[in-house]
């Protein structure tokens, strides 16, 4: 199924963009997926009907999984991966 990308502020498309997919329903978990030079992202049809976010802790606004959904994206929202945030200073 295809799922459209669009920046929350500007409500153009995420063109070329990793994101990170939160899902919740009978395939629950996160997927890393690449949208593409239109800023859609293809997702197997296993998970219609599934709830979607690419809210990091399932914050945001849920989408029901269907072909031509549409999904928002914070652009303002940093994806993480766990860890520590390191700052390092010049002398």
């Amino acid at each position: 199924m295809k799922i459209q990308v669009l920046d929350s502020n500007s409500k153009k498309p995420l063109v070329s963009t990793k994101l990170q997919i939160q899902i919740k329903g009978k395939n629950s978990g996160y997927l890393t997926l690449n949208t593409d030079g239109n800023g859609s992202l293809l997702l197997d049809d296993k998970y219609i009907g599934d709830e979607l976010s690419t809210s990091i802790h399932g914050q945001g606004p849920w989408v029901k999984a269907s072909n031509n959904a549409t999904l928002l994206y914070d652009a303002k929202q940093k994806q993480t991966t766990g860890g520590s945030k390191q700052t390092t200073t010049s002398k």
